[in-house]
């Protein structure tokens, strides 16, 4: 008699975790940086490998057999989807030619499709590269030759500035992730041949999934603060002395320094602009920074650099009637619309249009 299906307290968490890691790829997704998207994918991936062993485990899979090749599918995805997310934080060029990375996917796609057409068809097909597809070896090769040269990036990448620094140490973080993911998948087809294996061991690929899910999304979702350097700072750095004051003078002095750099070199109209960029281009550290700001404009970083946005922003208004405004908005470092409107609306209590339109009348 077939056992009927049910949840326990394992299955339960890691649907849970499936949940939140679908949450967190429409999260990513609607980001609308195209940074990120690699990493968007790669959660899903996880999200929907850990979807079908949740179904295993509570014998649902009896009543949605149609996924039981999707894990093998993702897998193959996930190394490009990572070695891709790294070549795009490194600002390499990713060529239409990086398709070929997954290749192996797509021959597993077609597998999958065949084994499909045999379930719903009276037609049965021949299922092209099944040795292939489920092949668990195949698999742990193709993950752990991504896992290593992606590993070559962390190693190779300098430490000169702090943003590289803080790039390094958020790289790590996803290769020993991803890391210890490939080693859970390769433990478990070698430890399923001893007797003392057991559910408790089936259950450890996924809750390395579970923690890569949640930890990804979360540095991902603390982004801009991440790659601000405002977050790693406090996890990293080393913090001053907070009972400590600076002198007012050297205050002033590095204000004035910060003011000028932004008045000439004009690094606002980069609309990744972040904090720990600009402390690079000026010798500081993001605390320093950070401090200075507060201190002296009493504003944070992106009241800060938004109040020289606007400032362009008005001033491209007035000397350019005939530019649009999402020509403006794009040429003073925003990256989009909506965010615009409010911060212009804040700061002169009417629309760039409005504002346009009452100046030249007058």
């Amino acid at each position: 008699m077939q056992a009927t299906p049910s949840f326990d307290s394992w299955t339960s968490i890691f649907l849970l975790a499936v949940a939140m890691g679908l949450f967190l790829f429409i999260s990513i997704l609607l980001n609308k940086n195209k940074k990120h998207l690699p990493i968007s994918l790669l959660v899903l991936a996880f999200s929907l490998i850990l979807f079908q062993y949740v179904l295993y485990w509570t014998r649902y899979e009896t009543v949605f057999p149609y996924l039981q090749m999707l894990p093998h599918l993702c897998y193959y995805t996930t190394g490009p989807l990572l070695y891709l997310y790294f070549l795009r934080l490194y600002k390499r060029d990713v060529s239409f030619n990086y398709a070929w990375h997954f290749l192996p996917a797509f021959l597993v796609l077609i597998t999958y499709t065949a084994l499909l057409w045999n379930q719903v068809s009276s037609i049965e097909i021949k299922v092209p590269w099944n040795w292939f597809s489920k092949n668990p070896w195949f698999i742990a090769i193709h993950m752990s030759i991504y896992a290593v040269a992606s590993m070559r990036w962390v190693f190779r990448s300098p430490k000169i500035t702090e943003y590289q620094t803080l790039r390094k140490r958020w790289t790590s973080i996803l290769i020993i992730l991803y890391g210890t993911f490939v080693l859970a998948y390769v433990s478990y087809y070698v430890l399923v041949n001893f007797d003392f294996f057991n559910s408790q061991w089936d259950y450890m690929i996924s809750i390395v999934m579970s923690i890569s899910i949640y930890t990804i999304g979360y540095f991902i979702i603390k982004e801009p603060q991440v790659f601000d350097g405002a977050f790693f700072t406090e996890l990293f750095l080393p913090i001053e002395n907070k009972d400590s004051s600076f002198e007012e003078s050297l205050l002033n002095e590095f204000y004035r320094k910060l003011t000028r750099h932004m008045d000439v070199e004009k690094p606002y109209i980069d609309n990744e602009l972040r904090l720990v960029h600009l402390a690079d281009q000026l010798g500081f550290s993001t605390h320093m920074l950070s401090k200075v700001i507060n201190k002296k404009s009493g504003k944070n970083f992106n009241q800060f650099v938004n109040d020289y946005r606007l400032q362009e922003a008005k001033r491209l208004l007035l000397e350019n009637p005939d530019y649009s405004v999402k020509t403006i908005y794009f040429d003073v470092g925003f990256n989009n619309k909506a965010t615009f409107y409010n911060a212009f609306k804040k700061e002169f209590q009417c629309t760039p249009l409005q504002y346009r339109d009452s100046t030249i009348s007058t």
